[in-house]
This record gives structure tokens, C-alpha cells and sequence, in this order.
């Protein structure tokens, strides 16, 4: 039997090449690989993307605009990710499966996904489809309910789809729908199956089935890796359906860490949900890692309150070097309406931090329900004046979150392409869209004066920047930085028409961002070089 399992391209304004690695494929793979001949299709990586102009976001054409110049640049153009549908076609003719798996993570690209299938189908209806991920784990009727989707995995797939696979090889499917995690269709109905969860999480992926040279992170191959799963947490804005937090046994940690530096793996990524949840624990991993020569990111966020110096030092000495924080709001009222701990902890450590070695980068949501302007804007003004650098998330709903389910409820489905980041949806009356979108620019803003304040060391004063050298390249730059700093307003260059014009913006909240701000310091990112707002 040959099984094709596929990460599917995506729609969107943006994509993040350095977080496309498809972990969950190369588990069930490895899970699989004894007995049928498999391949890992990756339709969304390493393919040059192409401009859709008449995407689905017309209410968005004011915001991002193709053919201008500003140096607080954002979204410009909508792309398709990937392979298209002629291509993948070709794919499946020449792979000729007798099962396609297909990756379905994210509820907002789902209907990529379901493309997929139908491509799978239109060569030919006797291929077998089956979906697994986040999507289909809390929505297995939307997909199945699809004429081109036969089966839908909920929750962790190694299991079920080992034995699925098993049942499709025998030619006895009868019994499918008792796996559990195996959803099917049942007459004009549907078999709905409870979540999996694995009962042993030790199984190590074979990143040989793979090439590393198709994932690079900073010039080097990269991997995901998971040394625990799970999160004890249901913050308010998250969808994760709730697994119990489970840890991985350090022996077959210790074994993958050899697999991967024997394939050529030079970054590792952590995509745990809880990385240092168990600090101890987390310690023991790191020694793993001390003297591979291995480099250590966790882009999905670190756990502030476990954390104390020792353990950042060893971080650094394992091969950390950039710091990713979710912080979501200094606001101690916003953080617990969003049922999440106050980063107390980090903010403690924030002095260390900003003499240590590592460069930090802390992420804050903007437009979070009941949230107030004056939120957001204390976290920036805060947050500016540190060593590092601000990485501002646009909310939106994120499907099976509690504010998912007050905000849409069951009528989800006419929002899905909404539930995203780019789309900058406003749940919040307070936060229109045109705030969001200020709030952007003026964290924008902030980060490109802290990285000229990392070249430039004599800088005292906010409108010493328009003292700066204007290169010919750049000659717009200086009347889009005066009329930001003298008359509080951003405005962008027109190419086309050669001109100067306003940005959708809220003006009144750029005039109270440099209110407040008046007398605070910005700080650099890699150094210590700061400024006064004047």
C-alpha cells in the first residue's frame, strides 16, 4: 500500500518560511513506515508564491497596499503558498497513493486543505483521503461532510492512524469507526470518535524522511522538536483542545538529540506548548543539549514564571540565543479577564535580561476583548524602553477559545477565512480596526528607532532622527518621519502617483501615543543606546 502524506498550501498576506516544518507528518510517518511505502509531500514550502489580487479581504485594500514606500512597512499583497492545483495533480498521478493524509492545523486554512483533497479525488475517487490537526480534532463534520474527505483523525494521530491504516490495507474497514480518534461518514451521517490522546509520547520522528536542506532557519537546517505535550492551562484566547500535560522520558530525548545532529540538523526549534513548565525537567533537557553546537529557539513562547537566572544561564549555554516571551498585556486586570497568569516573574527578570547576552523579543495582543487603549499603550510605552524588541499579535478568534464561543458561537463557518491575524477582525468596540492597525504602526515605528539606535550611539532625543543622513534611497523616509514626529500622523509615498498621502489611522490615538509617551526612553534592541520622546 502507498500512503502520501501532505502539508497543504495556504492563502494568506503572509507566511512564515521558518515555521512550515511538518512535524506532525513525520510522526505519523515514522509511526507507519514498517508497513506500507510512504512519502512526506511538503505542496507549501520552497515554492515562489504567487499574488492573488482579488483575494477575499476587500475591506482590507485601504490597509495593505501594493506599490508604495514607507519605512514602517507592512502587508502589501495576498499570495497562494505553494503548489497549485495543476501541480499537486501531477503530484498524486505520479505518486499514484492508495491513501492521502492530509494536514489540516488551522481552522482559517482549512479550505486549502479541503482543496487538496479534492484534487486527490479528481485523479481518482478511489484514493482514500484523510484529515487530521487542530481543524478536524474540534470541527470533524465540516470536513466530513466534504465528498472529497473519507476519514478525519481527532486529536493526537499516531495511534489511529496506524491502525486505520492497518484496516484499509486488510480490506476490512468495517470496524474503522471504533478506533478510537477515527471519525467516518455512517450512511447521511457521520461516526464521531472522542479524542485520542497517546499513551506514550517517546516516539522518536525519523527526520530521514525528510530533507533538511528544504528547511532553514539563519543559513542553518532546522527542525521542530517536542519534549513534552500538552498545557494545564485554557487561557480565554486560545483554541487548544485541553490534553493533559505529559512529559517526554529523557532517554528518548537524548536519543532524537543524536538523530538529529546525525542528519545534518543544525536549529531546533521547541514547539511544546509548556517548554519549562517543570523547570528541573527543563534543566535535565538543556544538559542534553550542552556542547552539540546545536542552536536553540522557542518561537512558540516560553513560560515566564519558572524561570529564574540559573536556568537562563544554562539556556545560553545549551545554545539559546534569542528569547521569545508571550506577555500578552502588562495590565494585571487584562490578564486575568484572558484566565492566564501575570508575567510578575518576567518583569523581575527584565533587568538581566537586558544585560545578558541574549537578544528578547516579548509578544502582546492587540484587540483582546474588554481591553482598553489605554492597555495597549502602557504596554508599549513599558516595553519600549527595555532592551528588546516588541512583537505586537493582532488577535482573532481563535476557534473552540471561550471568546470564540461568546463572539460566534455556532456560527462559525461564515468567519473562517477571518480567523487570522493579518485580518485584523475588531471584537472589540473600543479597538476598531483603524486602531488596530495604528497600534501596528507605532510598535513599527518603535522597533525601527531601536534598530538605528543599535548603529547610532548619539542619538538624545526623538527629533535628533531627522538630523539623520537621508540616502537617495531612502529620500522619501524624511517627510514620512517629520510628519509622524511634528504633525502625529503617518503617511506613506504613493509610487504610482507620486505623492504623499494619509494612512487609515486613528489620528487621535497617534497624538496620545506621543502624550504619554513624552519623557519615556526608547532603548535599543541589541544595545544599551536609548533616547528620550521629546
Amino acid at each position: 500500500m502507498k500512503v502520501l502524506l501532505v502539508q497543504p498550501p495556504i492563502e494568506d498576506f503572509y507566511n512564515t518560511t521558518i515555521r512550515t516544518y511538518p512535524l506532525s507528518l513525520l510522526y505519523l510517518a515514522t509511526k507507519i513506515r514498517d508497513i506500507c511505502d510512504l512519502s512526506i509531500i511538503d505542496f507549501r514550502s520552497n515554492k515562489k508564491p504567487k499574488v492573488i489580487h482579488n483575494h477575499p479581504f476587500p475591506e482590507l485594500k485601504n490597509y495593505y497596499r501594493e506599490e508604495i514606500h514607507t519605512p514602517f512597512s507592512f502587508f502589501s499583497r495576498f499570495y497562494h503558498f505553494g503548489c497549485n492545483h495543476e501541480e499537486i495533480k501531477k503530484t498524486i498521478r505520479e505518486q499514484k497513493p492508495d491513501v492521502v493524509g492530509i494536514s489540516s492545523l488551522f481552522t482559517t486554512y482549512a479550505m486549502e486543505a479541503i482543496e487538496v483533497a479534492r484534487c486527490v479525488k479528481g485523479v481518482s475517487k478511489d484514493i482514500t483521503t484523510i484529515m487530521g490537526g487542530i481543524h478536524p480534532t474540534l470541527f470533524p463534520h465540516h470536513l466530513l461532510k466534504s465528498p472529497y474527505v473519507d476519514y478525519v483523525i481527532r486529536g493526537e494521530g499516531e495511534t489511529p492512524f496506524f491502525q486505520l491504516i492497518t484496516s484499509l490495507k486488510s480490506g476490512i474497514t468495517r470496524d474503522a469507526y471504533k478506533i478510537k480518534g477515527v471519525c467516518s461518514k455512517k450512511g447521511d451521517g457521520f461516526n464521531i470518535s472522542d479524542i485520542n490522546i497517546e499513551n506514550n509520547i517517546d516516539l522518536i520522528p525519523d527526520r530521514r524522511l525528510l530533507n533538511p536542506e528544504n528547511y532553514r532557519i539563519n543559513r542553518k537546517n532546522y527542525t521542530f522538536f517536542l519534549t513534552s505535550r500538552g498545557c494545564p492551562f485554557h487561557c480565554a484566547f486560545c483554541g487548544k483542545p485541553q490534553v493533559p500535560y505529559r512529559k517526554r522520558s529523557l532517554t528518548s530525548i537524548e536519543k532524537e538529540i543524536s538523530d538529529c545532529f546525525n542528519t545534518n540538523i543544525q536549529a531546533v526549534d521547541f514547539e511544546d506548548d509548556m517548554l519549562n513548565l517543570d523547570v528541573q525537567f527543563f534543566n535535565q533537557v538543556l544538559k542534553l543539549f550542552e556542547g552539540k553546537g546545536i542552536t536553540l529557539s522557542a518561537m512558540n513562547g516560553i513560560y515566564t514564571e519558572s524561570l529564574d537566572v540559573k536556568t537562563l544561564e544554562r539556556m545560553f549555554n545549551s545554545g539559546f540565543r534569542r528569547l521569545n516571551f508571550s506577555l500578552v498585556d502588562i495590565s494585571e486586570s487584562v490578564i486575568q479577564r484572558q484566565k492566564r497568569l501575570f508575567p510578575a516573574n518576567l518583569l523581575k527578570l527584565l533587568p538581566y535580561l537586558e544585560s545578558s547576552p541574549f537578544l528578547v523579543e516579548t509578544h502582546s495582543i492587540i484587540g483582546l476583548p474588554e481591553q482598553k487603549l489605554e492597555d495597549i499603550l502602557e504596554t508599549i510605552i513599558f516595553l519600549m524602553g527595555k532592551r528588546l524588541l516588541l512583537g505586537p499579535s493582532m488577535f482573532y478568534l481563535a476557534p473552540n477559545s471561550p471568546i470564540f464561543k461568546n463572539t460566534v458561537g455556532g456560527n462559525w463557518e461564515k468567519h473562517i477565512k477571518a480567523m487570522r491575524s493579518s485580518c485584523m477582525m475588531s471584537v472589540n468596540p473600543l479597538l476598531p480596526r483603524d486602531t488596530i492597525y495604528t497600534f501596528i504602526k507605532l510598535v513599527r515605528f518603535i522597533n525601527l528607532v531601536k534598530h538605528i539606535l543599535d548603529k547610532e550611539a548619539n542619538l538624545k532625543k526623538l527629533s535628533d532622527l531627522l538630523g539623520l543622513p537621508f540616502t537617495e534611497k531612502n529620500a522619501y523616509d524624511k517627510r514620512i518621519f517629520t510628519a509622524l514626529l511634528l504633525k502625529k500622523r503617518f503617511i506613506y509615498y504613493d509610487i504610482k502617483r507620486k505623492d504623499f498621502y494619509d494612512e487609515p489611522q486613528d489620528n487621535n490615538l497617534v497624538k496620545l501615543f506621543f502624550k504619554r509617551a513624552k519623557g519615556s526612553l526608547i532603548r535599543g534592541f541589541k544595545t544599551m543606546n536609548s533616547l528620550k520622546v521629546n
